[in-house]
């Protein structure tokens, strides 16, 4: 009867990616002596699948995006040469792929990096492979919103799609992709359901793991959250 308590009490890898949705503290309490890489190598798995099922339904939203970008290039006066745009389109849609791809395990890696610096920042002791494992179990969100995007893409005429931004369920859906500057399109882009809730789970993992107040788990996340902005907004300032 222990033994079975015990398993279960434990969950596993599947039961801890769909449960941190809605019981973030439960799950961590019992994974936090876990190893990373089998969270990494499901959720990858998970993701790709997702990605190449619902391709067509994104696509839209990958080939607005490219003229948006090719928009801004023009108007920065180093418009693409024709010859060299349909190449890059097609490289566009194999990226949206290698994005399935690699957003679980770089974001383990970078993620873990900013989620670390926050817990020490929060006063929350815990290491570097922990850090991954909190940022790799907060990164679910971000694979719901694939999902979000394409039953978007099945209901929306693709001719009135903009950017990805129309499939934003947040504040970079209400602004102008083309007019607004892609700083702060990339600033806006980080405000929405999905990165909000994987900022909850973050703070949550923050302060079980760390054992730290639900309020320094929050500061330790929102610094987290902050830098990982700053990575996303400075780029876009210097391009």
């Amino acid at each position: 009867m222990n033994d079975v308590s015990a398993a279960t009490s434990k969950g596993s890898v599947f039961e801890d990616v769909l449960e941190v949705l809605w019981a973030p503290a439960k799950v961590f309490d019992r994974s936090r002596a876990k190893g990373v890489g089998m969270y990494i190598l499901v959720l990858t798995a998970v993701t790709l699948v997702i990605v190449l099922a619902t391709k067509g339904l994104i696509q839209p939203y990958v080939d607005a995006n490219f003229d948006v970008q090719m928009q801004q290039m023009a108007a920065r006066g180093k418009p693409m040469p024709p010859e060299a745009v349909a190449a890059a389109q097609k490289f566009a849609g194999y990226g949206f792929i290698a994005t399935g791809v690699l957003l679980i395990p770089l974001g383990a890696v970078l993620t873990g990096l900013l989620v670390w610096i926050g817990g020490k920042i929060a006063s929350a002791r815990f290491s570097y492979g922990q850090a991954m494992l909190i940022a790799t179990l907060a990164s679910v969100p971000r694979v719901l919103s694939f999902i979000a995007t394409a039953v978007q893409g099945a209901i929306t005429d693709p001719q009135s799609i903009r950017s990805f931004s129309d499939a934003a369920l947040g504040a970079a859906r209400f602004v102008d992709p083309v007019s607004t500057s892609p700083a702060l399109m990339a600033m806006l882009a980080n405000l929405d359901v999905f990165n909000i809730w994987q900022l909850v789970i973050i703070a949550v993992g923050i302060s079980v793991i760390g054992r730290v107040e639900r309020s320094a788990g929050f500061v330790g996340a929102l610094v987290a959250w902050g830098l990982g902005v700053a990575l996303t907004v400075i780029p876009a300032l210097l391009a």
